[in-house]
């Protein structure tokens, strides 16, 4: 087998396959034997047809059945051969039967770029050192308090941390936000920061029977983006207003929140978590700082294959969450974030070797050890779990990405915003 590459573009290459005949002319044969053997032709017992009957009848078919084989079987051993390291499929053209009766066909086929030395120098990082106030301890034990608090009727005018018993009729919906108009024993939280404004402010002063109309607004950047600059009057018929009766901070409330022996412990343990989500909120931060300097230092080629596939999945995913989908803005705007992706997995690769990063056996042991303790499995039915799901190598990758992270995290200059 003969092979030639040809650079058309910067990472296309084109492989031009030549099969001696000697090859083709045993596909082929094969072909035909096969054909004989499950050929039913009249005048013939089925597998008793003379080959030369097979050969006039289902040449041509056997010829072009034979050469998808030996594209199949030879385009491997071609890149093979020339070593390519290859990132998409191969579009195969100008294929045909030779005089001398070999084959000959070409590919083109995308590769990755060479790259080289990995530049990773003078990376610089901000962020605020990690900072937990007192404020933020009480807030989240607050917090706690509230859910463990109970809730008792009252017959006094609602006031603004009460929850509030109400019949809700929908009487104006220009834009047929909702699909219908009552909401009967509904319950709004006058103390929760999620409430709308509008309930928060004209709800309180209100008792049971009391009846009044609210006019709300909700904002154009509202979460739930089905009522996002809706504007909505609200019928509400007050049928209860309830207190909230907290527990009494102590040591008593630390038990039976179940994190801690005294109100201390339970302090300490709010602090820890606290400090744990602010680090892992900043180490996030670090590592889209980190993948994009080092992308911008570092501007290697991608495959267009490969950012191609990205864009199609990113839009079927679309496409199965939203019926209204504009494919041609979605790609355009998903574009730098794939090319970023993309270039990314490359480089963290190269910089793993350059650096002798790798995930050791102990490394896995540990994830699977986290993995088991947060599905209270044993570690052995967790190994099992993530092996059946596949999920073992993709561990591994994450294992090595924040290695990669880490490694460059610590040899960037860290500084304060602004500074």
């Amino acid at each position: 087998m003969k092979v030639e590459v040809k650079q058309l573009e910067d990472l296309v290459r084109e492989l031009s396959v030549e099969v001696p005949s000697e090859t083709v002319n045993d596909k082929i044969d094969g072909k035909l034997k096969d054909i004989q053997r499950n050929a039913s032709i009249k005048g013939f017992r089925k597998g008793k047809a003379p080959m030369n009957m097979i050969k006039s009848m289902y040449g041509e078919q056997a010829k072009i059945d034979a050469a998808e084989d030996i594209i199949k079987a030879t385009y491997p051993q071609a890149v093979r051969e020339k070593t390519l390291q290859v990132a998409s499929y191969p579009t195969v053209t100008d294929f045909s039967f030779t005089d001398d009766g070999g084959f000959a066909y070409k590919a083109k086929v995308e590769v990755f770029p060479e790259v080289g030395k990995v530049d990773y120098a003078d990376l610089k990082l901000e962020a605020d050192e990690i900072e937990v106030k007192d404020e933020e301890v009480d807030e989240v034990i607050e917090a706690l308090r509230k859910r463990h608090s109970e809730l008792r009727e009252v017959t006094r005018e609602a006031g603004g941390t009460d929850v509030v018993s109400l019949d809700i009729e929908v009487v104006s919906d220009p834009g047929k936000v909702l699909k219908t108009d009552r909401f009967p024993d509904s319950e709004v939280d006058l103390g929760n920061k999620l409430t709308v404004k509008e309930f928060k402010e004209q709800i309180p002063g209100m008792k049971a029977g009391d009846v009044k109309e609210i006019d709300v607004t909700y904002a154009d950047d509202y979460p739930d983006e089905t009522f996002a600059g809706a504007k909505l009057t609200y019928r509400c018929h007050v049928k209860a207003v309830k207190e909230r009766i907290l527990p009494i901070l102590s040591d008593q409330f630390a038990r039976t929140v179940g994190e801690g022996e005294t109100l201390l412990e339970l302090r300490m343990k709010v602090r820890k978590e606290l400090e744990r989500r602010k680090t892992d909120d900043r180490n996030r931060m670090f590592k889209g700082q980190i993948i994009q300097q080092v992308c911008d230092k570092n501007q290697v080629p991608i495959p267009r294959a490969m950012l191609s596939e990205y864009l199609d999945n990113v839009v079927k995913n679309f496409k199965g969450r939203h019926s209204d989908v504009n494919e041609e803005e979605l790609r355009k705007n998903y574009e730098p974030i794939g090319a970023t992706n993309i270039r990314w997995n490359m480089l963290m690769h190269h910089l793993a070797k350059q650096e002798s990063i790798e995930v050791l056996p102990s490394d896995t042991e540990n994830l699977i050890n986290r993995f088991a303790e947060n599905y209270k499995m044993t570690p052995e039915q967790a190994r099992e779990a993530l092996q059946k799901s596949g999920n073992i190598a993709d561990m591994r990758e994450s294992i090595l990405e924040d290695k990669v992270i880490d490694f460059l995290v610590s040899r960037a200059n860290i500084s304060k915003p602004g500074k």
